[in-house]
């Protein structure tokens, strides 16, 4: 496949350089991508020197950031294996679950919060025929977060949230209209988040199957975040109450 963008391919190089087949990088670009071009020529790897003009049209996008990368596709886990695995680590972690996300930027930037966070999977569920493959938008729109956070397609949402739950995990659902502020709940140290399209929300029996409700209060200007901005306030105070906190030896928490 084709990812493009600087952070996206410097990211599959870091983390899995064998997988690439050949470079494309505009003569602005190659000082930020020494490295790469470097061990393009160590390994006998091809790369080419192009035009933005070429590139736009070797990755169908203006929006390629004069490097493109022509890479196998990245193997991500079996979903079950990947479960198992994460109901067996009894540390303090977070997953998302995402319902009929079915926009590809979306997508991305939410697994890139998820990286940001040190969330340990993003689970896609809904009709498969609408929700977005893992493409070359989704990995620019990452900006390098499809790389660490893997990325699964889940077929019965209702029984991997009865099987996360058996793991020890709470689950959590968000709403634009009811539910906690998450600025002032004590989200629990195992949490699997759920978040639905911004049309329509989680359907009734994902959102019925929550242990807890959250929303983001606001001045009510607007009726509502993007999913991807609702998401990073949620992980973010994730993240400050049971890392960011924790790393300080700050004691504050909020009440439950």
């Amino acid at each position: 496949m084709k990812i493009y963008g600087l952070s996206a391919c410097l990211a599959v190089f870091e983390n899995r350089r064998d997988a690439i087949i050949r470079a494309y990088v505009t003569q602005r670009q190659m000082k930020s991508c020494t490295a790469l071009l470097q061990w393009c020529a160590q390994t006998r790897r091809a790369y080419h020197v192009v035009t933005s003009e070429e590139l736009e049209r070797i990755t169908e996008s203006c929006h390629h950031e004069g490097i493109c990368l022509l890479a196998r596709r990245l193997a991500g886990p079996d979903v079950n294996a990947f479960l198992a695995a994460t109901g067996k680590r009894e540390c303090a972690q977070s997953l998302v679950l995402l319902e009929n996300i079915t926009n590809p930027h979306n997508l991305g930037a939410i697994v890139r919060v998820a990286a940001h966070f040190g969330v340990a999977g993003v689970l896609m569920a809904g009709n498969a025929a609408e929700l977005p493959t893992l493409s070359a938008t989704v990995f620019r729109t990452a900006e390098g977060g499809m790389e660490t956070v893997p990325v699964l397609r889940i077929t019965d949402a209702t029984r991997t949230v009865q099987e996360l739950r058996g793991a020890g995990f709470v689950i959590v659902a968000t709403s634009s209209h009811t539910g906690d502020s998450v600025y002032t709940t004590l989200l629990p140290p195992r949490s699997l988040l759920l978040f639905g399209s911004e049309t329509d929300g989680l359907s009734p029996t994902l959102a019925q199957s929550a242990d807890r409700h959250l929303t983001i209060p606001g001045s009510g200007a607007v009726e509502s975040l993007n999913v991807a901005c609702a998401a990073a306030a949620i992980l973010g105070e994730y993240w400050r109450q049971h890392r960011h906190v924790r790393s300080r030896g700050e004691k504050g928490r909020p009440s439950a």
